[in-house]
């Protein structure tokens, strides 16, 4: 059904009518929005987002705010546990933050026509149809499709799920970023390309992509309204220009004075996939080398230009991001953590996460509690 239909059949109506907000200014909805299709979805979220507050003192259309800043989807009791949340900083994006468990194994559909999404996976792992791992957190997934296209994933079952996720336009690279067709890397070009296919990839997300991802998931129970509309704006920018900036990066490795070729980039990613689920007893940078076929010097070099971070950053910042999930989601001691991620010594691992994360393992995670409550 196109969204024109979707207005006209009244679905959009019964779904205003479905709606309440709760105390954080964010809209309760009562029918289902994941796995809508792209078009209805945006329509919809910017219809409810647009809904005048009628309680607002000012009647002026062009200053008055809407209704709420956000909406909810929250998961059936017999689904799970746990909520989507949906916002629309800019025309061309909504950001979505999810923040649950699900029960069993759900599929989650994705369909539309010219769009792409980039999902930062935090904690748990989404699945293909085959089975095979999409991404495991920490981790990115970058989907991107030119033309229509059918997708979508298995939210696996008994995971803490905390996502964030960039749905978004291609006019948001031109119009929204100011950047020319030609600037754009690839595989993102394809958007303005007639007649390419659909590509998806992994990303391997750097401390600062996961720092943002992080502060857009904390900052919305932190701040109030009036700073969260902004700060939300900046803080998906800031995202979605991070991940341009490591396609760019990309592009120039492959297209410099010393190109590297496809089969020596697809051995540094798989370096990078082995570590990812290895980081707690790693190889070393020899047995890394050996293992893939490149010499270490080469290893290192092509490592660290395209994906940004030398190897030894790559694991500690796996580790760390590991150590936090298990402090977030289980009763875990800091020396069981400890260990689980590498250390032999508790205390040079609470000195190492003091480092990366600017507080001592127990404090931080009575902060997370703490705002989690609120």
């Amino acid at each position: 059904m196109d969204p024109g239909s979707l207005i006209a059949s009244g679905r959009l109506r019964r779904f205003r009518r479905g709606l309440h907000a709760d105390g954080d200014d964010v809209l309760l909805a009562r029918q289902p929005i994941v796995g809508m299709l792209q078009d209805d979805f945006e329509r919809m979220l910017g219809e409810l987002l647009s809904m005048p507050d009628s309680s607002a003192a000012s009647v002026d259309a062009l200053t008055s705010r809407s209704l709420a800043a956000g909406v909810r989807h929250c998961l059936k009791e017999t689904e799970g546990d746990g909520y989507w949340d949906f916002y629309r900083p800019w025309h061309g994006l909504i950001l979505s933050v999810t923040d649950a468990t699900y029960s069993n194994d759900t599929w989650v559909r994705v369909e539309g026509t010219g769009y792409f999404k980039l999902r930062i996976v935090l904690s748990g792992s989404l699945r293909a149809s085959t089975g095979e791992t999409l991404a495991q957190g920490p981790q990115a997934l970058l989907y991107v499709s030119p033309g229509a296209s059918r997708e979508g994933y298995f939210i696996a079952s008994g995971e803490p799920v905390r996502m964030v996720i960039l749905h978004c336009r291609p006019s948001l690279l031109n119009r929204v970023l100011g950047l020319d067709v030609r600037d754009i890397p690839a595989p993102l070009d394809a958007l303005f390309t007639p007649g390419k296919g659909t590509t998806r990839q992994r990303l391997a997300l750097t401390p600062e992509m996961v720092h943002v991802a992080r502060r857009i998931f904390e900052s919305r129970h932190e701040l109030s309204r009036a700073l969260r509309e902004p700060h939300l704006e900046i803080l998906s920018r800031e995202l979605l220009l991070q991940v341009l900036g490591l396609l760019d990066t990309r592009a120039r490795v492959r297209e410099g004075a010393t190109p590297v070729n496809a089969r020596d980039l697809a051995r540094v990613y798989e370096v990078r996939d082995h570590l990812a689920q290895h980081y707690a007893h790693p190889p070393t940078i020899p047995e890394l080398a050996r293992m893939v076929g490149l010499n270490q010097t080469k290893l290192k070099a092509i490592f660290r230009e395209t994906l940004g971070f030398t190897i030894y950053e790559y694991i500690l910042d796996r580790r760390m991001e590991r150590a936090a999930e298990m402090l977030l989601t289980g009763d875990y001691a800091i020396a069981q953590v400890a260990y689980a991620v590498g250390y032999d010594y508790p205390a040079n691992f609470a000195a190492t996460f003091k480092r990366h994360f600017g507080q001592l393992p127990r404090n931080w995670k009575q902060r997370q509690v703490e705002h989690d409550g609120h």
